[in-house]
C-alpha cells in the first residue's frame, strides 16, 4: 500500500513539473517600448498594464503576452509586439513567432517586423551564431490599398538583403526566466547601446554570467 501511494505521488509530481507555469509581470508603455517595472506580481490585483510569461519544464520562456485593461489587442506602435511565442526544436535553436491578435504568426513588413525569427546558438547556448527572419502575412489588405504583389515582394527582398545576425533574442529582455536564466547574445553585443529598464538590465546582466 505504501509503495502504491509513493508511486501515485511521484506520478502527480511529474505531471505538475511537466506542465507550463504562468507568471505575471507589470509593464509601462513608453514612447518606444514596453518597459518592465515589476516582476512577478499577484494575479488577484493586476494593474492596467501587465503581461504574462509562460515557461516550460526546462525553465524556458515559451510565451509573452501583453495586456491593457485585460485585453491583448490594444493600440501600440507597429514595431512593438503584444503576443510572442518561443519554440525550442533542439538545445541550440530558438524560434520566435510574432503573433497577431488571433494567435497567428504575422509580419508587419512596413515596420520591418518579421513573422518568425530563428536563432542558432552555440553549444553552451550563450552565443547567437546566426539568425534568420521570415516575413509571412496576408497580402490582401495591402493589395486593396493599391500595393501590387511585385511591390510587396520587392520590400521583403530588401529587408532580407539587409538582414544581419541578431545581437539578442528579441523580447528576451522582457522575460524573467529566458533560456533557463541564460541571455544569448552575438559576439559583438554591447549592452550600452540597448535601452533596458533598470529591472531588465539587472536581469540581462545575470543572464550573461
Amino acid at each position: 500500500m505504501r509503495k502504491i501511494l509513493t508511486l501515485i505521488l511521484i506520478i502527480i509530481s511529474l505531471q505538475i513539473y511537466s506542465q507550463e507555469r504562468l507568471f505575471y509581470h507589470q509593464f509601462e508603455p513608453t514612447a518606444s517600448d514596453f518597459k518592465v517595472v515589476k516582476w512577478n506580481i499577484k494575479k488577484d490585483s493586476l494593474p492596467p498594464h501587465y503581461f504574462t510569461e509562460k515557461i516550460d519544464s526546462d525553465n524556458r520562456v515559451t510565451e509573452l503576452k501583453f495586456y491593457k485593461d485585460g485585453k491583448n489587442n490594444f493600440d501600440h506602435l507597429c514595431y512593438l509586439i503584444t503576443w510572442i511565442k518561443f519554440e525550442y526544436p533542439n538545445a541550440e535553436t530558438i524560434i520566435q513567432l510574432n503573433l497577431n491578435d488571433k494567435g497567428i504568426p504575422e509580419a508587419n513588413f512596413e515596420c520591418g517586423l518579421p513573422s518568425r525569427t530563428t536563432y542558432y546558438l552555440s553549444k553552451d547556448q550563450r552565443e547567437i551564431i546566426k539568425s534568420e527572419d521570415e516575413f509571412k502575412f496576408n497580402y490582401t489588405p495591402y493589395l486593396k490599398n493599391n500595393w501590387t504583389k511585385k511591390e510587396i515582394e520587392k520590400v521583403i527582398n530588401e529587408l532580407k538583403s539587409e538582414e544581419e545576425t541578431a545581437s539578442i533574442v528579441n523580447y528576451y529582455s522582457k522575460s524573467f526566466y529566458k533560456l533557463n536564466n541564460i541571455f544569448p547574445v552575438d559576439n559583438e553585443f554591447d549592452i550600452t547601446i540597448f535601452y533596458f529598464s533598470d529591472l531588465e538590465k539587472e536581469n540581462v546582466i545575470n543572464g550573461l554570467k
